[in-house]
C-alpha cells in the first residue's frame, strides 16, 4: 500500500478516536476495527506454510543462521497460553531473530527516531487448520517511509523475503 494510501487512513482514524464517546456505538466499532485491519494489513506479512510445524521452525532458523542473522529462542506460546487458562490453545511458537545489524542501520538511517524491529516470525495452526507464518512486513512498511529509512526498511525487507521464499507460499 503506497505512502499516499496509508498515511490518509491514520489520519482518518485518530480524529475518529480522539472524538470517540466512552461508550461507542456498534457502528463506530465496526468502523475502528475495519480501520485497524487495513493497518494490520499492511504491517503484517501472514502466509501459508509450505512445510510442517517443526520443519518451518527449523528452516527459519537455519535460514537465519546461514545468513548471519542473530537468532534467539523459540517460545512456546501454546504451552503459555495453557499455563494461563486456555484450554484449546492451538499450536503456536515464535521465532526471535534478526538480521545482522539491522536496528542499527534503521536508527542510523532515522536519525535516532525509529523503535527497534520486532524481530521475530509467528509460526502457528490458523482455525482452518491450515499452518502460518507471520511476521512484520518490512516491504510494505517501507513504502509508507520517507528517505533513507525507506531504504534501509527495503533493504531488510529483501532480507527478509529471501529468508522466506522456500518456506512460505
Amino acid at each position: 500500500m503506497k505512502k499516499a494510501i496509508l498515511f490518509p487512513l491514520l489520519a482518518l482514524s485518530l480524529p475518529a478516536l480522539a472524538q470517540t464517546p466512552a461508550q461507542p456505538t456498534p457502528e463506530q466499532m465496526q468502523k475502528a476495527m475495519l480501520q485497524q485491519a487495513v493497518v494490520m494489513s499492511v504491517m503484517y506479512d501472514l502466509r501459508k506454510s509450505r512445510l510442517g510445524f517443526e520443519e518451518t521452525i527449523s528452516a527459519i532458523k537455519s535460514g537465519a543462521e546461514k545468513r548471519g542473522w542473530q537468532v534467539g529462542a523459540v517460545q512456546d506460546m501454546q504451552a503459555q497460553m495453557r499455563e494461563a487458562g486456555a484450554k484449546d490453545a492451538k499450536r503456536m511458537k515464535v521465532v526471535h531473530l534478526c538480521p545482522a545489524g539491522a536496528n542499527e542501520k534503521v536508527a542510523k538511517a532515522a536519525g535516532g527516531k525509529a523503535p527497534p524491529l520486532p524481530c521475530r516470525a509467528t509460526v502457528f495452526d490458523g482455525k482452518d487448520g491450515q499452518l502460518y507464518v507471520m511476521r512484520m512486513n518490512l516491504t510494505n512498511l517501507a513504502k509508507t517511509l520517507p528517505g533513507d529509512l525507506a531504504k534501509a526498511m527495503a533493504e531488510l525487507g529483501a532480507e527478509e523475503e529471501a529468508l522466506y521464499k522456500g518456506i512460505v507460499e
